[in-house]
């Protein structure tokens, strides 16, 4: 991970004019951006009016994904069940998976992010399964995925060097090809728990049995009710299962889903690796149709990518499509109420999270001494610390009225 202060020695370009001339360099057409980051100004055939988001959650003073502001005050919550568990604001966590449902971007300036007004966000979570293996620095076997942790992973209840083989943990983060998934946020779980759950493309179908990753798993026994979905290899799907094996090894499958659908948008984004099969390409589940990229587009192929567009009929017709760079990944902002200031440890609390500061730390005006006190409000940036640490390395701090 780069210096958390780093960027204070001179200025730094904009992320997404970096992300794009990364792109560039890699040999990748891009397109100006009509959705997301760049305000409202789609054309008329481009899908039903407002934003669709699907990222990871990196900031909060409402909720930040794909570099857009979800104002989430009256957004309906849900966890990934949907009818499971009724979720409140205070559940939503960094790095946590979401998807957004939104009215339309009001664009950004300067050091304002763009806006919208969040009617739904979900909950969507990759894995919940017990730790099969570990292999330092960065790699964990979890229900028979592969779980890659990087510079952006968010770490709560546990660290990487604390995880140990027979632990639940519940992860966030975005799946490839093979079951490789790159977490987002790694959550230690009850290992009591009663049920385990994937996301993920099927392969190996056989009868009433299939592989996601490395698992397989058996719907033999599973309602028809359950089978929200006919299995078939390279579809993407959501499995739940029972929290013990068969006598054959293999996984007893409650439910499977398909990845549900939403309403048209005309400006939607979504984070997460590009897979291809075949002809076909598809980020977090949802199919990417590139007809609208120039011809000679070369895609990024198993990248971590941010691609907007327009959704229509559950596909997103992309307009650009962005590399994502793992240490602007990890930056996180959050705009609240202080708490918990301790001027000798140098730390104070934002939204549930621990911001430390030092003399290095840019402000907006003031001084800290005089300025931070519990109870102000105030937007702190920083950078995720090394995995499991429980402190953010504030890089700048700006007091609000």
């Amino acid at each position: 991970m780069s210096s958390p202060h780093s960027h204070l020695a001179a200025p730094r370009m904009p992320r997404r004019q970096a992300l794009v001339t990364l792109l560039a360099a890699a040999g990748v057409v891009v397109l100006p951006a009509c959705g997301g980051g760049g305000g409202g100004n789609a054309s008329v055939d481009t899908g039903g009016t407002g934003s669709f988001s699907t990222g990871r959650i990196s900031g909060f003073g409402s909720v930040i994904v794909n570099g857009v502001r979800f104002e989430d005050n009256a957004a309906r919550l849900a966890d990934d069940d949907d009818e499971v568990k009724v979720l409140v604001r205070d559940d939503l966590k960094l790095g946590m998976v979401v998807t957004v449902q939104a009215g339309p971007i009001t664009a950004g300036s300067g050091d304002v992010l763009p806006s919208a007004t969040a009617t739904a966000i979900s909950v969507e979570s990759q894995i919940k399964g017990p730790v099969e293996t570990k292999t330092a620095p960065d790699t964990l076997v979890v229900f028979g995925q592969t779980v890659k942790v990087d510079a952006a992973t968010v770490f709560d209840g546990t660290s990487f060097a604390a995880i140990a083989v027979g632990n639940v943990l519940e992860v966030h983060g975005f799946a490839g090809a093979g079951g490789v998934v790159t977490a987002s946020r790694i959550e230690l779980e009850n290992p009591a728990t009663s049920e385990f759950k994937v996301r993920g493309f099927i392969s190996g179908l056989a009868g009433t049995t299939f592989q996601i990753g490395a698992a397989t798993f058996n719907f033999a026994t599973t309602p028809p009710a359950e089978l929200r979905v006919t299995p078939a290899n390279g579809l993407f799907v959501r499995v739940r299962t029972q929290a013990i094996r068969n006598g054959s090894g293999q996984w007893v499958v409650k439910r499977i889903d398909a990845r549900r659908a939403f309403e048209d948008r005309n400006e939607a984004e979504v984070e997460g690796i590009l897979v291809q099969s075949g002809s076909t390409f598809s980020v977090n589940g949802i199919t990417i149709n590139t007809t609208r990229l120039p011809a000679g587009t070369v895609m990024p192929v198993g990248q971590h990518v941010e691609v907007e567009g327009s959704l229509i009929n559950g596909v997103l017709f992309a307009r650009k499509i962005e590399i994502e760079d793992e240490n602007d990944e990890a930056e996180v902002d959050v705009t609240g109420q202080a708490s918990s200031v301790n001027t000798t440890a140098q730390t104070f609390v934002v939204r549930g999270l621990t911001f430390h500061y030092s003399g290095a730390t840019a402000l907006e005006d003031g001084t800290i001494p005089a300025s931070l006190q519990n109870g102000v409000t105030l937007r702190a940036r920083g950078t995720l610390p090394a995995a499991g640490s429980a402190t953010i390395e504030a890089t700048r701090i700006d007091f609000r009225p």
